[in-house]
């Protein structure tokens, strides 16, 4: 009795710990920056680079960061969004836009022409938010062209553009990488398989840099959002998750005041319980009971 007593001890503070460590972060640093503020030019550097910087959580990053002083150059799909939210942060804000149209799906062939419009820059923040996603299909039924294309965006994206900033940011002992994950990246989810693993690869990816970078005094952050009402998920709606989903502008308001806080948040409040209660069971489970509610939400793909 006496093992097994010290077992759920241990277990239970194991769960504490990993539940509350980012909410005692943020509190604490809340707290700590109640008078002073933040200066995230002096913290981290002149810039912001933010990749799929036009659209979604993107663009809340791109005119967060533009509030607070910093150049932005956001990159993005060359489209009438990529247009207006740099015209819109130039004339709302008064900082330096560097707008640079570019498709990461077309794979390594794209960062010599992304370094070049970069060589230039002080970057303080880099966040690697640009991602893409396949309709609900089974594995063997994904043509070769969307498996390329996903893995090129949501992966070689945040690898190759951290190996891009990062030598500078070493250099000067400052600086702030964000990685976007997602809630997905905890558990495994058939028929959305390919974005999921694509979301547990951009987790482990974040969580391993943020150890690597600490000797150097660069920061790096991992986001795991659940549904975020965004052109990205739509599919959601027809799911019962539709009922969680938060608007993209109330979620950036959550998520901005973790930045530089904690090392890993979902960014809202409502997504981390859920998070939270999903880790309580276990993953064959949930790999099962999802399976189940996809085919029920999408009949078509059986």
């Amino acid at each position: 009795m006496e093992v097994l007593s010290l077992v759920g001890i241990y277990a239970l503070l194991m769960w504490s710990y990993d539940t509350f460590k980012s909410l005692f972060e943020l509190c604490w640093n809340l707290w700590k920056e109640r008078t002073e503020g933040v200066d995230y030019v002096l913290r981290y550097g002149k810039w912001a680079v933010v990749t799929g910087g036009s659209d979604g959580i993107g663009r809340q990053y791109s005119t967060f960061f533009a509030s607070q002083g910093l150049n932005v150059a956001v990159l993005a799909l060359p489209d009438i969004k990529l247009e207006q939210v740099t015209k819109e942060i130039q004339e709302k804000y008064g900082v330096e836009v560097r707008k640079i149209a570019v498709d990461f799906s077309k794979g390594f062939q794209m960062y010599s022409f992304i370094e070049e419009n970069l060589a230039d820059m002080e970057i303080g923040i880099l966040v690697n938010n640009v991602g893409t996603a396949h309709d609900p299909a089974y594995i063997d039924t994904i043509d070769c062209e969307s498996h390329e294309r996903l893995v090129n965006v949501n992966i070689n994206g945040a690898v190759m553009m951290s190996r891009i900033v990062l030598p500078q940011m070493k250099r000067r002992h400052r600086g702030l990488v964000i990685n976007i994950s997602s809630g997905l990246a905890f558990f495994p989810v058939p028929a959305v398989l390919m974005y999921a693993a694509s979301k547990a690869f951009m987790l482990s990816f974040s969580q391993a840099l943020h150890e690597e970078l600490r000797p150097f005094g660069v920061e790096c952050q991992t986001v795991t959002p659940c549904y975020v009402k965004t052109v990205l998920s739509k599919d959601v709606t027809r799911t019962f998750l539709a009922f969680t989903g938060v608007d993209v502008d109330n979620y950036g308001k959550f998520l901005t005041k973790t930045i530089g806080r904690v090392a890993c948040t979902a960014g809202y409040w409502v997504h981390s319980i859920m998070i939270t209660f999903g880790k309580l069971f276990p993953s064959d489970v949930l790999c099962r009971l999802s399976h189940s509610c996809t085919r029920s939400s999408f009949p078509e793909i059986i």
